[in-house]
């Protein structure tokens, strides 16, 4: 049916990577060429699509039950064609007992669908594979026996998707959740429009940091850059979680002190005190400031995320003295022993410098 696969794909800690390897070698023993393309850092613009006879595979992570803005802003700036495609999201999986639990889409396949349907593509699936969540700074990595239920669960349903789709037929096992997924699209879009900003800077170093720079030089986002020997996370971090999981000596922390502090000084300090200045002038403002329109709760929220870079940026300088480093680098549960850090089994740093997408495809 089709003459050859190939696969762009962003992975933080190696989920969508590894289904994308199981893809290629599923194509491979069925005698079609197959190619797997990292998007990371990817150039603009993007060469023409391949022939028609040439099946696209879209492979990413699930964030705030959305898609990475990154691979989004990729699919956008894809070239128009006419090619079959599908698009696989990694949601974040886990168990009870031996049995895999699903995660959730959100809008993970449904915005990939409009976007990509839109440029001309037929789109031959939309589905799903509940790999181990890797979002750590929530929770630990998941246990080996749990990782290891969930990576068999999942081969076997790419294995199944695949048998579709390479003889030319349609999965679209990834809407069962349909209604579910629509529910929750208000979180989404909050995570897409403003969340993703706010988490991108949770994330510090410690003083166990020796400034080695393999977070910097392996991030898929180039969102860190090395500020007084240590990485200072942008606003293009995506939260992927790569940093955290290849640090080699774990030195990299979730900041719930930060988090709560800033939140507290943002909306618990600064917010109200604007509301109380304005009124001394006049009512209308600090209606309009303290409004809960959409319009205006995203203009604050922008704001508030400026306001917060600044702070960041102040107390990214003060870790480096002993008090600081212990109360906004350590004293989280990120830090202890027993939380244990994921990248999915067979996985490494090496892995993650693969061939690039850029302008040959």
């Amino acid at each position: 049916m089709y003459r050859e696969l190939i696969i762009h794909y962003l992975s933080g800690t190696g989920n969508a990577l590894t289904a994308a390897r199981w893809l290629e070698e599923i194509a491979k023993a069925g005698n079609m060429a197959a190619r797997i393309m990292a998007i990371d850092r990817f150039r603009r613009p993007l060469a023409p699509p391949p022939p028609e006879d040439t099946l696209i595979g879209f492979l990413f992570p699930t964030h705030g039950f959305c898609l990475p803005w990154y691979m989004l802003k990729f699919m956008l700036a894809f070239p128009r064609g006419r090619n079959r495609i599908f698009c696989l999201n990694t949601c974040a999986g886990t168990t009870l007992g031996r049995v895999p639990l699903p995660g959730l889409s959100g809008l993970a396949l449904i915005v990939p669908a409009i976007v990509l349907s839109l440029k001309g593509y037929r789109v031959r699936g939309l589905v799903s594979l509940n790999l181990p969540s890797n979002w750590i700074s929530l929770h630990p990595g998941l246990t080996k026996r749990a990782v290891s239920v969930l990576v068999e669960h999942c081969r076997k349903k790419t294995g199944r998707y695949a048998a579709t789709l390479f003889s030319g037929g349609r999965a679209y096992h990834g809407l069962i959740s349909l209604p579910v997924d629509l529910a929750i699209s208000p979180v989404a879009f909050g995570y897409l429009l403003v969340g993703r900003f706010w988490l991108a800077k949770m994330f510090m170093a410690n003083s166990d940091c020796d400034g080695c720079g393999v977070c910097a030089n392996n991030c898929p986002m180039a969102a860190l850059v090395m500020k007084n020997g240590r990485p200072c996370w942008t606003f293009r971090c995506e939260s992927c979680m790569r940093c955290m999981n290849i640090c080699p000596r774990k030195a990299i922390q979730v900041s719930y002190v930060f988090a709560a502090a800033s939140a507290y000084l943002l909306y618990g300090l600064l917010l109200p005190l604007a509301i109380m200045a304005a009124l001394h002038y006049s009512e209308t403002a600090a209606a309009i400031i303290g409004s809960k329109s959409t319009a205006i709760v995203l203009v604050r929220a922008w704001f508030v995320l400026g306001v917060m870079f600044l702070f960041y940026r102040i107390v990214q300088r003060l870790i480096r003295f002993r008090p600081f480093d212990f109360i906004f680098a350590r004293l989280t549960p990120t830090s202890l022993g027993f939380w244990r850090r994921y990248l999915a089994p067979g996985t490494g740093v090496k892995d993650f410098r693969r061939e690039h997408t850029t302008d040959k495809m």
